[in-house]
């Protein structure tokens, strides 16, 4: 079963929950806390929804928003946990990354260990070589995400789905929308979609509804 991931913004409560109503479409929903503006109210999120929450709280260098110290940023992730979301994406940036993944593991989540490289196109001896390094820590999820300069450049993500399946990889840009949809046809666990156009949280994410309507076009 093909399955999608919708990232919200999680500027505010009420807006994180109104952005959860309209993501009946979604499978799971990744819930960016480095967007917030003000505190949030994570019991209320995750009594909002029944479907899987995966809390993401990223620094600028990883591509986020948040300006917390590092303790700050992990325990924020800690507080999601506690309050019950399913999932907590963890870049392989953090400070202490085999620690913090052990402690979020202990406190009763799954962890998505996350590498990006927002520069470069990314082959396959270096996802292998990526893929084998974080396989050690015991996160649920390795996902290895690089860029695209020209569509062959999606090959190598989609051959590392293939490989690797339950896991996932795809490619940003432009170029990298075709693995961005074929990543869970070619194994990967799932895929990632902005809530509508214009509220996309990474280079190349296409909206939910068009990214389902794409699906169904595909399995008919």
């Amino acid at each position: 079963m093909v399955k999608i991931c919708v990232s919200i913004q999680c500027e505010t409560t009420e807006q994180t929950l109104d952005s959860i109503i309209k993501s009946q479409l979604a499978d799971l929903i990744e819930v960016r806390l480095d967007y917030r503006i003000e505190p949030i109210n994570l019991s209320s999120i995750r009594e909002s929804t029944d479907k899987p929450l995966i809390a993401t709280n990223r620094r600028k260098d990883q591509g986020g928003k948040s300006r917390d110290s590092e303790s700050k940023r992990i325990q924020l992730l800690v507080n999601a946990i506690d309050a019950g979301f399913d999932f907590v994406d963890i870049a392989t940036t953090t400070q202490d990354l085999e620690k913090t993944n052990n402690q979020l593991i202990e406190r009763g989540c799954k962890t998505i260990i996350s590498y990006h490289d927002f520069t470069k196109p990314l082959n396959f001896n270096e996802l292998e070589k990526k893929h084998n390094e974080l396989s050690t820590l015991g996160g649920a999820l390795i996902k290895l995400i690089g860029w695209t300069k020209k569509y062959e450049d999606n090959l190598p993500y989609l051959e590392y789905n293939r490989k690797h399946p339950g896991n996932l990889s795809f490619g940003m840009g432009e170029y990298g929308v075709i693995s961005r949809i074929l990543a869970p046809l070619s194994g990967a666990a799932y895929t990632y979609a902005s809530l509508d156009t214009g509220s996309e949280l990474a280079p190349g994410q296409i909206p939910l509804q068009s990214l389902r309507e794409i699906y169904r076009s595909l399995t008919q």
